[in-house]
């Protein structure tokens, strides 16, 4: 007796079966470190479980006369504890991706892009626009959503903040939203590279008991979007970001990040942005970082935007960058 069709399958007993599908059930109870959300997998990452599953109990389940992790995928989707994640590919089939909740209800799939995306990239941390959205920095619904690839190298010497535009690379030109993966509901994922220097806020969000978002923190999301302001939605949805951040934020944390990152530029568009809102610091460590970088600015400083790539007809005197 078996849980699948002999006519497609190796015959199993359904004691093993039953054995299988307890011991897969143990190991997604709860998100772990390599896999931050237990309920969205990749195709590859699904079959790497299932044979780790298999192989953890080789007196029942012998690899040689269980299931292949192919027929255990689609014996889980015809009991319905699997379910194929509808994402699309605009340029080439999208790599299969499967929502793994066995306690679903017919028809029951509560994800949202960004769990979509952790799982596709379980290393990966999400940042921009999505971020921002998932903070309630904004009230737009973001028509793309981010994961990054982070670098562990140190920021180059050479590094120059990106432009808005496409540039060459090689004979190709890239992409300035970064490779994109799949859409799902509507909305384009793309998965982009940052460096480690560059991201030093980074947290985890336990959103239900199955999933944690490793994300960027509201501090480091409010950084992003004056270096990446095309990437977090345009300049309304910064400004906006901005202006109900100011409610929220820790300005202490935001000193750390500017001093771990080492920029100016990114401590003089965080001053210019300040004096542009009317906000004044209630911060002795974040006054001291700026009053610090804004010794210098009066030097042979070059004038800046105060959103990166983007055209403004007035100067900020007191940090030499372009303001509306």
């Amino acid at each position: 007796m078996t849980s699948l069709s002999p006519k497609r399958f190796r015959i199993v007993p359904l004691e093993r079966w039953e054995r299988f599908l307890r011991l897969l059930r143990d190991q997604v109870l709860e998100p772990t470190d390599d896999f931050p959300t237990v309920r969205c997998w990749t195709r590859t990452n699904l079959e790497h479980l299932i044979m780790q599953v298999i192989k953890s109990d080789p007196d029942q389940l012998v690899p040689s006369t269980f299931y292949g992790a192919g027929e255990v995928i689609q014996g889980l989707i015809e009991m319905g504890w699997l379910k194929p994640i509808p994402i699309e590919s605009e340029k080439e089939p999208a790599s299969a991706m499967y929502f793994l909740e066995m306690e679903a209800k017919e028809g029951e799939m509560m994800i949202d892009p960004l769990e979509v995306l952790q799982g596709f990239s379980p290393n990966g941390v999400l940042c921009y626009f999505g971020v921002l959205s998932y903070l309630e920095l904004t009230t737009q619904v973001p028509p793309f959503f981010h994961v990054a690839k982070i670098d562990q190298a140190s920021v180059p010497p050479e590094w120059k903040e990106p432009s808005k535009t496409q540039v060459v690379e090689g004979s190709r030109l890239r992409n300035p939203m970064g490779t994109e993966l799949f859409r799902f509901e509507g909305a384009m994922c793309y998965q982009t590279r940052r460096y480690r220097g560059l991201v030093p806020g980074v947290q985890e969000r336990m959103s239900g008991k199955r999933t944690k978002l490793r994300m960027t923190t509201l501090e480091q999301t409010l950084l992003d979007s004056l270096i990446y302001p095309t990437q977090c939605g345009g300049q309304s949805v910064v400004f906006e970001a901005w202006e109900r951040g100011m409610d929220l934020w820790n300005p202490d944390r935001m000193a750390d990040y500017l001093v771990q990152i080492g920029k100016p530029t990114f401590d003089r568009r965080v001053g210019a942005m300040l004096e542009v809102l009317g906000i004044k610091l209630c911060s002795t460590k974040l006054e001291k970082r700026l009053e610090n970088v804004g010794r210098e600015v009066n030097g042979p400083s070059e004038a800046i935007a105060l959103l990166n790539g983007m055209d403004y007809p007035r100067l900020n005197e007191s940090w030499n960058v372009m303001i509306p």
